[in-house]
């Protein structure tokens, strides 16, 4: 079964999932419904229309570099209540991974579909970012698609010349959507513009890292 191959990386990048009020969370990988949000970029697809292709395809994440959770403090301060008067100040606390890489892969039976988006993600519609308009890629987000299923797609090579593997990690963590499992995520979307979302399961193994280097 091929798998579409999309490679993010940037200096920041915000993957939220649960995110509540004064508190913006993020995940420490890339999320459903923020990949699907991505190719919806991409194709120029707008929020009333069904996605329901989309979450059909199953995904998984390798982690190339795990990134650092940080969290930025903003204020907002002489808000105006619907009512006229002042509002309170607001003090919100917005988590975002810093300097992370990741290797995503999206696995469907439709060939002509992913390539449909393999050629999207090559010319997209509107701009593509990771969360926040502001955390746009530091490379192209496109890489192609391989005629492997996804658990194989997810070995695609890293390239490093010989002297930055000693900075590589033993082991690259790799969460895959499966059937059945204990780790839930709220992450598909169901309908945008009523933000609702349904659920699915991941499970996280680890892959050596010898496995997916090329050395150029």
């Amino acid at each position: 079964m091929p798998t579409l191959l999309l490679r993010m990386r940037a200096p920041m990048m915000s993957w939220g999932d649960h995110s509540r009020f004064t508190i913006r969370d993020t995940r420490r990988e890339p999320t459903k419904s923020a990949v699907i949000g991505i190719l919806c970029a991409a194709l120029g697809r707008p929020r009333w229309e069904p996605v329901d292709d989309l979450t059909a395809l199953t995904m998984g994440v390798r982690v190339n570099q795990e990134g650092l959770v940080q969290c930025d403090y903003h204020t907002v301060m002489d808000s105006i209540k619907s009512s006229g008067g002042k509002g309170d100040t607001v003090i919100s606390q917005r988590y975002y991974v810093a300097d992370a890489d990741y290797l995503v892969g999206l696995e469907g039976r439709d060939r002509p579909f992913l390539e449909t988006l393999d050629a999207a993600l090559q010319t997209p519609t509107w701009q593509l970012y990771f969360g926040r308009k502001s955390f746009i890629p530091s490379c192209p987000i496109h890489i192609g698609i391989v005629d492997e299923p996804l658990l194989k797609a997810l070995e695609y090579p890293i390239r490093h010349k010989r002297k930055a593997l000693p900075k590589l990690p033993d082991r690259l963590r790799r969460v895959m959507e499966v059937s059945d499992s204990n780790d839930v995520r709220q992450d598909v979307p169901i309908d945008w513009q009523k933000r609702l979302f349904g659920s699915r399961c991941v499970d996280t193994d680890f892959l050596d890292t010898h496995l997916c280097i090329s050395q150029n």
